[in-house]
């Protein structure tokens, strides 16, 4: 692990989320009254754990199903199977209070703080609404709590008043932070926390992050399409494909040995624009297979340069090629 990965050492064994044969269907509009049903598969037979205390990536193209899997770890979505489990406990086989006392210890960071903030709510009001739901502080203790969150993520004391159109996207984006962190949460899912962002801030959003891991012991599930960001900041990560993980394990030995063709494809084409690079882009040519009606096989198989006849028909789980190192696809295992 490099010295810009969090050091989660101590907790590394510790598994705070995992998913156990999780499949999370949408049920599609039917074009025929009396036409059979069908059904969207999102999330398909996932199976990963994330360690307390690390930062886990999620990539994939858009639509494979990153974000989806991301609600279900937050019990914002019912799997048609499998379980999801949050230390330990099955979060959909709980009662709602149970539930409720559990979602305090498990927040969200959203692509677009511009969107995820109240306009009509002043700082203060929009950093506190956690506090205001969960109870139990005075307006007092609230504003104390605010302003020394704000402090933490860089901010002023004195933008308590004011209303997101005052700030920056990179500012109204350490308030979204600000929100997400006052309750001390455990476990934080950040979608695309970047990407509607500029480009000059990128660095200063995700040193904010890193550094409030280090000081609160978060664990973060990180989504991105962003492989060099991912890179940088992710200890382990999981590559998604049409909603089933293709490679899954340590995240520098993925990008140093990547064994899936897709994420082949995906790491090639960041390193094809260092010039200094002697690997080349690998072109992916092919349909998309529809998540409706997915291929028996590989559903990777109609845009894979290595494709065989059986790839089409035969299912691929995934394989530990080397500790904390998984992939499926039965050219490579």
């Amino acid at each position: 692990m490099s010295p810009e990965h969090t050091e989660y050492a101590e907790n590394e064994k510790q598994v705070l989320v995992e998913a156990r044969g999780l499949h999370i269907d949408f049920p599609v509009k039917k074009e025929m009254l009396f036409a059979k049903p069908k059904y969207l598969q999102a999330v398909s037979d996932v199976s990963i754990q994330i360690h307390r205390g690390e930062t886990f990536g999620l990539v994939g193209e858009s639509g494979c199903g990153k974000s989806t899997f991301a609600n279900a770890t937050l019990g914002l979505l019912k799997p048609a199977s499998g379980q999801m489990l949050f230390d330990g406990t099955d979060i959909n086989g709980i009662s709602l209070s149970q539930k409720k006392e559990l979602r305090k210890r498990m927040q969200k960071i959203f692509q677009d703080p511009g969107s995820s903030l109240n306009p009509r709510f002043n700082v203060l009001e929009l950093i506190a609404e956690p506090l205001r739901i969960r109870g139990g502080y005075s307006l007092e203790e609230q504003k104390k709590m605010v302003a020394g969150m704000l402090e933490h993520v860089g901010l002023n004391a004195s933008d308590l008043y004011r209303y997101p159109s005052d700030f920056s996207g990179g500012q109204q984006q350490r308030i979204a932070i600000a929100r997400a962190l006052i309750l001390k949460p455990e476990y934080l899912v950040c979608d695309e926390p970047v990407s509607a962002l500029d480009v000059s801030v990128h660095a200063q959003i995700l040193n904010l992050l890193m550094d409030m891991q280090k000081k609160m012991g978060i664990t973060y599930l990180f989504i991105s399409h962003n492989l060099a960001v991912v890179k940088k900041i992710c200890d382990r990560l999981a590559i998604m494909y049409l909603g089933k993980v293709v490679e899954y394990g340590d995240a520098e030995k993925i990008f140093a040995n990547p064994m899936h063709p897709y994420t082949k494809a995906l790491i090639l084409a960041v390193l094809s624009i260092d010039v200094n690079s002697e690997k080349k882009k690998i072109t992916l040519k092919g349909d998309i297979a529809s998540p409706i009606d997915p291929p028996k096989g590989c559903r990777f198989c109609s845009r894979c340069p290595q494709a065989e006849k059986e790839c089409e028909y035969t299912p691929c789980e995934l394989v530990e090629i080397e500790p904390d190192h998984y992939v499926a696809c039965r050219m490579v295992v």
